[in-house]
């Protein structure tokens, strides 16, 4: 196939791959205008709760596209510390696991930790991206497996091979995102090298549905780790008060096979796990697994992302996994979007792997060391401290590249959390007397930049007068907030040329010098 120098494109962003990762991408784009398409070589979701952590800035991020109640009724009221015991039927010892507690999270969040497995996750987000009533321009091809692809030789696009029931299909697409996993197709095309960063041995998961009530805690514990010789293991909770996953070590390497666990042989460690001789668990499926750790050279080649586990695979440690994929997809998806539709430069594109590619090495590499025992409070920094520095953020400020705070605000006579606010455009939140900040950021949205702004006293009320304390507005600061919630520029009181300033801003946040922007 001959590669073109120019692509015209049937979508603007083609996702491989609808795993968290790939949703969360998925709608990021769509909400923000793009045109997405979604292949997955399987038929349909995972049946296997790979996951059930979802953190509070994830659960942030859920609430912005008004997901937290569905996630949340999903989920499972659980214990978040983990249950050490030689077997169920024995008392053991609890122990923290790192994952921040509900009292620590208050202060800083509306949201919360939720226990929701993977399964039940991704179902929501599939049905927000196809929720008519949004109006995305999304569509999603389930049992379509990508066969290869070739990049435009002016980096303007791909054109990817799609296999499907009905044979092959050419996709054009401004952009591809590979959402593929550890094993990534999109990455090994892309000629992508993977640092792996080491492991702990292979796991094999079985999912099987059963009655433990007497034996578990209610609240059960996230985590419940068997020590007994012979039944070293862990019991998941998944979300449900009958289904489970058990976990245990094996050797593929040594030629062990799943042939080598059939029913019959996990029906006889569980009940020796559970002390019940009578217990008659149902076995839903295998998932074999390493407990390693692996990132990517590179989050990006020309027209090409990665995110989730094509990009930077952790061990489940502190519940890391999924939720630094997700923050990836919510990251890339709107800059995707507006770089599609000409409301932002290219050189917008650089600042995702700027600022995720440290986030998902980090994390890696975190996730194989032990948070058993760790304070519960040490782990909010990966939910609200992770701080960005790209060329998309101006370093102006004690704010810029954090995490926008939250504080409860009253906006159009609603009670909302500052974070309610920033999906979908830049933010601009101005101190009392920002009337020239203003008066700047509407020009420029009238101009046609995706761009909105309070005042506060005026359009934004502080409910709880917590909102200039957490941002330092004082009288007429102001920051720069983007839809993913991170803090583009922030002015201190007393700046000078307020309006010139925060143009500049706006315009360094969208990748975009004064002179490319329309005429205003």
């Amino acid at each position: 196939m001959h590669t073109p120098s120019s692509i015209w494109t049937d979508v603007d962003v083609l996702v491989v791959g609808a795993g968290p990762s790939g949703l969360t991408t998925a709608i990021s784009a769509a909400r923000h205008g793009a045109s997405v398409l979604l292949v997955e070589k399987h038929e349909h979701l995972s049946h296997f709760p790979k996951a059930t952590g979802v953190r509070p800035r994830v659960m942030e991020i859920l609430r912005s596209w008004g997901l937290e109640e569905a996630v949340r009724s999903a989920s499972q009221p659980a214990r978040l510390s983990m249950l050490i015991t030689p077997m169920l039927a024995v008392p053991g010892t609890e122990l923290s696991i790192g994952l921040p507690e509900e009292g620590d999270v208050a202060a800083v969040s509306p949201s919360r930790l939720a226990v929701c497995p993977q399964d039940r996750l991704e179902a929501i987000l599939l049905a927000h991206l196809r929720d008519d009533s949004l109006g995305f321009d999304a569509d999603v091809w389930f049992g379509h497996e990508l066969c290869g692809f070739e990049t435009a030789s002016d980096g303007t696009g791909v054109r990817a091979v799609i296999e499907g029931p009905t044979g092959m299909r050419t996709v054009t697409a401004r952009f591809l995102v590979g959402a593929d996993g550890a094993r990534s197709r999109v990455r090994a095309e892309a000629g992508i090298a993977l640092d792996e960063l080491g492991s702990e041995g292979s796991h094999v998961s079985a999912l099987f549905r059963a009655d433990l009530s007497g034996l578990v805690a209610e609240p059960p514990y996230a985590l419940t780790m068997t020590v007994a010789p012979g039944l070293e293991g862990m019991l998941v909770a998944t979300g449900e008060r009958d289904r489970w996953i058990y976990d245990i070590e094996w050797h593929p390497d040594l030629g062990e096979t799943l042939d080598d666990w059939p029913e019959e042989r996990l029906v006889e460690r569980l009940r020796a796990v559970t002390g019940r001789a009578d217990l008659q668990p149902e076995i839903l499926g295998l998932f074999p697994w390493d407990f390693g750790a692996a990132v990517a050279a590179e989050q990006r080649r020309g027209p090409v992302f990665l995110v989730g586990d094509a990009a930077h695979r952790t061990t489940p440690r502190g519940a890391t996994g999924m939720n630094t994929g997700m923050a990836d997809g919510h990251n890339l998806g709107w800059k995707l979007a507006w770089v599609a539709r000409g409301l932002a430069g290219p050189s917008l594109l650089d600042s995702y792997e700027q600022e995720r590619g440290p986030v998902g090495r980090a994390n890696a590499e975190a996730s194989l060391v032990s948070r058993i025992g760790q304070p519960a409070a040490a782990s909010l920094d990966h939910d609200f401290g992770v701080v960005y520095a790209s060329d998309a953020i101006l370093d102006s400020g004690r704010l810029s590249g954090r995490r926008a705070p939250h504080a409860w605000v009253e906006v159009a006579g609603r009670q909302r959390s500052t974070l309610d606010l920033f999906d979908g455009k830049l933010t601009v939140i101005s101190g009392p007397a920002g009337e020239q900040v203003l008066r700047t950021s509407r020009e420029l949205a009238a101009s046609g930049l995706p761009v909105r702004a309070y005042r506060v006293g005026a359009e934004m009320l502080d409910s709880d007068r917590r909102l200039d304390q957490v941002y330092g507005l004082g009288r007429d600061g102001w920051v720069v907030v983007r839809p993913d919630g991170y803090v583009a520029a922030s002015q201190p009181p007393g700046g000078d040329d307020a309006g010139i300033a925060v143009e500049r801003q706006i315009h360094a946040a969208l990748g975009r010098q004064p002179a490319a922007l329309p005429a205003r």
